[in-house]
């Protein structure tokens, strides 16, 4: 039987580098107090695996291409017990399926556990593709009439244009790389874990209108309290550090509308000096003006203009070299996920309790903290593989994080500083 073949996409390939050290995946977990109705998400799943046929596809990195083979759309589903860790289990995206969802009934509720490849989207695409599969849910074949799912980056590019503004000069490669202490292991076993922190609404907003009235941004907001968590815990001022993007913010509000599962974001590269004890708004005033710069500059761009430049041109072996030099993974990355529409993740009316939206799995001393938002609180998650001390030692610095955006937004910070 001869397979269909899909063209990938150049930015598919930036998440094929380094695949050793970071396997490249997207996990949500949607937590809900009632019951999921089986047969019809089968259906869902199988409705959206037609709008997106990569989903039911292997990968295959030689020609950066995928392999469409309907089969594979019922090896998606899996239903498994609660002693199952679901994060655990290997998956290989060259054999299997660029998509698994795992259902567990729970004694109150149910639990979806999706995971997605990050060869083929990016987490605001993985967003749009739980958004369809909870419309299939509700309303069946009628929510994929007329839809078609669009991965051309070219129209996106157009929409970008060029900037005339000089960019600064920001390295992918800095010199040095920020790792947490090595622990020895022990003898402690490994294990697999997820950790979110969710801050409540009403706290959510207190900082959301503090850090407006600086003049900054929620993103602002978060990198401040990653970098100055990094900064107090490394001792150390001068920080570099990757701020992804989504490239989806350029287009024309008519084709937002458009559904784009695929890879489209870049990177900005930003670099900040952090002084010991200084107050959070100053951090944050310091990063704001890096951003704007950044921004101003379209510096985003040279995290992917070489590699689309010279897709049609090179071997899939040669621009992973490309994306290596312009792209790599960083030992201590930053991501913000965005808001997740919670109007709609409707499930038929089983009340969503909580989403908790997250990265790839990283071995500790590698780290990640994706921050997002859903029905007005924030999350802050980081998915470990690593000893229990070395799960702490995650846990200590998002909890740092937390604290240090929830003082700056109650004017606790004075207060903290009077007692060292």
């Amino acid at each position: 039987m001869m397979l269909k073949k899909i063209a990938g996409e150049p930015l598919n390939i930036l998440h094929t580098i380094g695949m050793e050290q970071l396997y490249p995946i997207i996990r949500m977990e949607l937590r809900f107090s009632q019951t999921i109705n089986l047969p019809k998400l089968k259906q869902a799943i199988k409705l959206v695996t037609q709008v997106i046929p990569q989903l039911k596809s292997t990968y295959n990195l030689n020609d950066n291409s995928w392999e469409v083979d309907d089969q594979l759309a019922e090896q998606i589903l899996v239903e498994i017990d609660q002693d199952i860790n679901p994060d655990a289990i290997k998956w290989n995206l060259f054999k299997e399926p660029q998509l698994k969802v795992y259902y567990c009934h729970l004694t109150e509720g149910d639990c979806l556990y999706l995971y997605l490849s990050h060869i083929l989207s990016d987490g605001a695409g993985f967003k749009q593709l739980v958004y369809l599969l909870a419309d299939c849910y509700n309303r069946s074949d009628a929510a994929i009439k007329d839809v078609r799912n669009n991965q051309n980056v070219n129209e996106i590019m157009k929409a970008i244009g060029t900037t005339a503004k000089k960019s600064p000069v920001r390295t992918d490669h800095p010199d040095e790389h920020y790792y947490f202490p090595q622990m020895t292991e022990d003898g402690q076993h490994i294990v697999t874990q997820v950790h979110n922190l969710r801050i409540p609404a009403d706290f959510f907003e207190t900082m959301h209108q503090k850090t407006k009235h600086v003049g900054a941004t929620v993103n602002d907001l978060f990198l401040a309290a990653f970098l100055r968590t990094l900064s107090n815990y490394r001792k150390q001022a001068q920080l570099s550090l990757a701020c992804p993007t989504d490239l989806r913010q350029f287009l024309s509000s008519q084709d937002k509308k458009t559904l784009r599962v695929a890879n489209f974001t870049a990177r900005y590269n930003l670099m900040v000096e952090i002084e010991k004890n200084e107050p959070f708004e100053v951090s944050l005033k310091k990063i704001h003006r890096e951003m704007q710069q950044l921004k101003d500059s379209k510096q985003f761009l040279n995290s992917i203009k070489e590699l689309l430049v010279k897709y049609q041109q090179e071997s899939p072996a040669d621009l992973r070299k490309v994306a290596e030099a312009n792209y790599h993974i960083r030992p201590i990355s930053y991501t913000n996920l965005g808001i997740v529409d919670q109007t709609k993740l409707n499930f038929n009316g089983s009340k969503l309790e909580e989403c908790i939206f997250s990265g790839a799995f990283r071995r500790y001393p590698n780290y990640q903290v994706a921050f997002s938002s859903f029905g007005g609180a924030a999350q802050l998650v980081f998915n470990m593989i690593g000893s229990p001390q070395q799960q702490m030692v995650g846990q200590q610095l998002m909890a740092s994080m937390a604290a240090d955006m929830f003082n700056f937004a109650y004017g606790l910070e004075e207060i903290k500083n009077d007692n060292n």
